[in-house]
């Protein structure tokens, strides 16, 4: 079942940045593009570095710390050598009125199993 929780305004959530935000403990990013809301960790899942300190190329995520490459809209990772185990943590995400939401259902078990 959905557990859909507000994490933004949708003024604060701009295109072309690498918005944070946070629920509980989970820090996460929000990534506008074509008005589309995408979330995920805030976490590269290379070495855990902080996503919201990379770069946001048209929908490309870069992670400052190797440079390592995400697509926006999918959360795969973008590489010559398939690494399915290295995509980002999505979490959904969407826009309702002048809100954005997050659906953090099943983050406890997640937590409980990592």
């Amino acid at each position: 079942m959905a557990d859909w929780r507000c994490v933004a305004s949708a003024a604060e959530v701009l295109a072309g940045r690498i918005n944070k935000a946070s629920i509980g403990s989970v820090n996460l990013i929000l990534l506008r593009v074509d008005g589309e809301v995408f979330a995920y960790a805030d976490a590269c899942p290379h070495e855990g570095h902080a996503l919201s300190r990379g770069e946001l190329e048209a929908d490309v995520l870069i992670c400052a710390k190797h440079f390592w490459e995400f697509e926006v809209r999918t959360g795969k990772h973008i590489s010559r050598v398939q690494r399915p185990q290295c995509n980002l943590k999505p979490f959904a995400a969407r826009l309702v009125g002048e809100r954005i939401e997050v659906d953090v259902a099943g983050q406890a078990a997640d937590e409980e199993e990592g």
